[in-house]
């Protein structure tokens, strides 16, 4: 059976350790080991751009690089590569700041023998291309979610031809202010998520309620009124990362507790709900409805503005305003 060379890559200063290590690695004929030395972390740094490795083994006292750092700028250089750290300091708290610095494992120099040494190479070895296979996996099923929220959004605008790109362009500006606000990709992600399908309850709403150019009776609008609660019972039961049916639900409750279903006040609103809202109202009263034309963006700000405090989250408002009047984000209507 022909095994294929795992390249190791070794930034030890002490000649003597370094030594022990090639030794180590070639004492059994297992598995074949083929590895290269670096004396500083610059030069450990400059071979890796040259030449991929399997695993590296890294000293965290160089001579030109100490600490936690160190595992840090291999990581920079090379991060689908493991990293195994090696020092003379055989203690737990260096331990876990190593791993959580990014190494995947830790061996104190002088314990252990080259069968350790080479089982700690091979378990790194493979959780990092386990950890490649999840995250690979995480984000063809995050692009799956992706399509499949955007699919069931678009199923939605079908049955209200008055509202066709409502919730997209309700999105676009709720990540605009997201993003105003200084959210984290990640939530971002979750809060785009969460605004293109605000509006998923409706779909169990009768389509001549939401075409109706007339006024709604009270039955009526009471039936439209249901929709967020609906919605949050359609995929409350979905695992998402992000909290998208408590947006769903709260994207019509108020700051002063006049909203539905729940009247929730205040803080007890998901910040990203209030966005939602404010994005929601904006859009709303900037495009055509089936009972009136557009008011246009003016009057939608103003209506906002108007209400900053009391019904609209103070600081969602002041962000809306802020990209709007400096020119950062259109609908494009």
């Amino acid at each position: 059976m022909v095994h294929t060379p795992i390249h190791v890559l070794v930034i030890e200063d002490n000649p003597g350790d370094a030594r022990l290590i090639e030794l180590m690695l070639s004492e059994q004929a297992e598995d074949i080991y083929r590895p290269s030395f670096a004396v500083r972390l610059a030069e450990g740094l400059e071979i890796l751009s040259r030449q991929p490795f399997e695993i590296v083994l890294l000293d965290l006292s160089l001579p030109d690089s100490h600490g936690m750092s160190t595992v840090e700028a291999v990581l920079e250089a090379a991060p689908a590569t493991p990293i195994i750290v090696l020092t003379g300091l055989a203690d737990e708290t260096t331990a876990m700041a190593a791993m959580k610095a990014g190494a995947q494992d830790y061996l104190a120099k002088g314990q252990g023998d080259g069968e350790t040494l080479r089982r700690s190479i091979r378990y790194a070895i493979e959780r990092m291309r386990t950890e490649e296979d999840r995250r690979e996996s995480g984000e063809r099923l995050r692009r799956a979610l992706m399509q499949t929220i955007q699919a069931v959004g678009l199923t939605i605008e079908k049955r209200d031809p008055y509202t066709a790109g409502h919730q997209q362009r309700v999105s676009e500006l709720a990540v605009a202010i997201g993003r105003e606000l200084d959210f984290e990709p990640e939530r971002l992600e979750g809060l785009m998520l969460g605004s293109v399908i605000h509006d998923i309850g409706k779909i169990a709403i009768p389509s001549s309620f939401l075409n109706k150019p007339g006024k709604l009776t009270a039955t009526e609008f009471a039936l439209i009124k249901t929709h967020s609660a609906i919605g949050f019972d359609i995929i409350k039961d979905v695992e998402f990362t992000w909290p998208i049916a408590q947006m769903v639900r709260q994207h019509h409750e108020r700051m002063d507790g006049s909203g539905y279903p729940d009247g929730l006040q205040g803080g007890d609103i998901l910040l990203e709900s209030r966005i939602i809202c404010v994005a929601d109202v904006i859009e709303s009263m900037a495009s055509n409805r089936p009972y009136r034309a557009a008011l246009g963006i003016d009057v939608a700000l103003a209506e906002v503005a108007k209400n900053k405090g009391r019904l609209y989250d103070s600081d969602v408002t002041e962000a809306c305003m802020r990209l709007f009047k400096e020119g950062r984000f259109s609908f494009g209507l």
